[in-house]
């Protein structure tokens, strides 16, 4: 018969199991002389971890449960076996239905370094966890034995992930958790009128009553600053997310408040989360006027949005990103008359090479616009531009771009301009530049092997393309221009 001293690693693995789950009297018996032989039964520990497939599945056993549990807190050196064999496979034990009373047990019988150990592998497996009704009641268990500095790391990933998690009613469950922790509360002390708002709505969250709810919003939002303040602490912007969707007219009072303090709730991290939700819950509602308008706003404050460093340059980025014609060039419109401008910010410069990079036969909106500002601005401007580090990149691809979609004309434009700039670009950061502008002059210079008659036959006729051409570009903004009116 298979026992624990038996030299197939199998064998004893599989002996393991029956002694751990089998309600035969004869396993039952052998697991309680175990419990009372401290050799054999930290030899049994080790070959019961030794397969964590194994433990799982004797874990998920009701039986098999009950018997770890009995052995959980028999000595330190045991606690350590199991311990870190459950630590390695954390979201297989905690997603259980015996998840839940497992950590219950470990937390009962582990001492301090291992309570933070779980406390950190819970952390590390949160947003897995949050998704599964076992997993997720573990969770909130380690936020709340979590010291403040780890409460401080849970709140924050909670928050950076807010509008996913409230899309169902189990993280909102997890996020009113959160909600409810003195150590959240604590946190908005310091502001009395603040904390005064969030005791009102503490009182009515959990009533559900929508009238009341709707007063308090109302509240809330007929002050802008106040509402932006309201936001941007973590305790704010987790009220918000999970009062969205509870009613229409809350949800409609909401997203005014947000479309009037748009630019100031888009530059900051909490803002911008709480635009995601409110975007999926009109969606929901089969409402998806409130996305258009907000990219409609991307682009009309695009130049804003651009210069700040973080939020908002994302948030731009964001929307161009998504390849949505219109917010494209509610964007490309939004940053006229700033494209040489931005092209000397590093942030700014990687929103025009991301909109140049959009450039095709039916959208040109950004490269006009750059030729135009290189064509009109200043020669010591175009010079700080083409040495500069991040224009430099800038002047390259507005070149290769309109070469490339074979806009010869609009190459030509900038050569002119930059031609007699050239001794000056040659040994600095602009050589590059330099060398482009003589590519092309070479180029050009090997059409012009014709006759005289040839060429004032070619003469007239690129008179005749250039007028052309440039009337095609004005008819092509005045189109866009006027599609595009802010």
């Amino acid at each position: 018969m298979e026992s624990i001293y038996d030299d197939n690693s199998e064998a004893q693995t599989r002996w393991c199991h029956r002694v751990m789950t089998s309600s035969e009297k004869f396993y039952e018996d052998e697991f309680l002389r175990i419990l009372s032989a401290s050799y054999d039964l930290k030899k049994f520990a080790n070959t019961l971890t030794s397969d964590s497939d194994n433990l799982v599945e004797i874990i998920s056993d009701e039986a098999g449960l009950d018997r770890v549990m009995r052995i959980l807190g028999i000595s330190d050196d045991i606690n350590t076996i199991l311990f870190q064999t459950i630590m390695a496979r954390f979201p297989a034990t905690m997603t259980l239905k015996s998840g839940k009373a497992l950590a219950s047990r470990l937390l009962d019988v582990c001492n301090i370094d291992q309570k933070n150990t779980f406390c950190q592998t819970t952390y590390r497996h949160a947003l897995l966890l949050a998704r599964d009704e076992n997993g997720c009641s573990t969770l909130k268990k380690a936020i709340t034995i979590a010291d403040d500095i780890l409460k401080s790391d849970f709140l924050e990933l909670i928050s950076l992930k807010a509008h996913f998690l409230s899309e169902d009613d189990l993280g909102i469950s997890l996020i009113q958790h959160v909600l409810n922790l003195d150590y959240t509360r604590k946190a908005t002390e310091d502001d009395t009128l603040l904390h005064e708002l969030f005791a009102e709505f503490d009182e009515i969250l959990p009533t559900c009553d929508t009238v009341e709810l709707l007063n308090l919003a109302s509240k809330l939002t007929s002050d802008s600053r106040l509402f932006l303040e309201f936001v941007k602490t973590i305790r704010g912007l987790l009220m918000v997310q999970i009062i969205l969707g509870r009613s229409e007219e809350v949800d409609r009072v909401f997203w005014e408040a947000i479309r009037r303090g748009y630019t100031d709730l888009a530059i900051t991290h909490h803002g911008h989360r709480i635009m995601l939700r409110t975007i999926n819950v009109f969606e929901k509602r089969g409402n998806k006027n409130v996305y258009a308008q907000i990219l409609r706003l991307v682009g009309y404050n695009a130049f804003y949005l651009s210069k700040q460093p973080i939020m908002g340059n994302a948030a731009v980025l964001h929307a161009i990103n998504i390849h949505n014609p219109n917010c494209t060039e509610f964007i490309a419109c939004g940053l006229q008359c700033h494209y040489i401008e931005l092209s000397f910010l590093n942030n700014g410069s990687n929103i025009v090479e991301k909109l140049l990079g959009e450039v095709d036969q039916d959208f040109m909106l950004p490269l006009i616009f750059m030729v135009m500002e290189i064509v009109n601005c200043d020669e010591d401007t175009l010079v700080r531009l083409a040495k500069d580090e991040y224009g430099n990149r800038v002047l390259e691809k507005t070149l290769h771009v309109a070469d490339y979609h074979h806009l010869y004309d609009l190459v030509d434009d900038i050569v002119d301009k930059l031609e007699p700039l050239l001794d000056t670009l040659r040994g600095s950061r602009g050589e590059n530049i330099a060398a482009l502008v003589i590519q092309v002059l070479g180029s050009d210079s090997d059409q012009s092997d014709k006759s005289e008659s040839d060429q004032s036959d070619q003469f007239e006729s690129d008179q005749d393309q250039d007028w052309s051409y440039l009337d095609r570009c004005e008819s092509y903004l005045k189109d866009h221009m006027v599609k595009h009116e802010f």
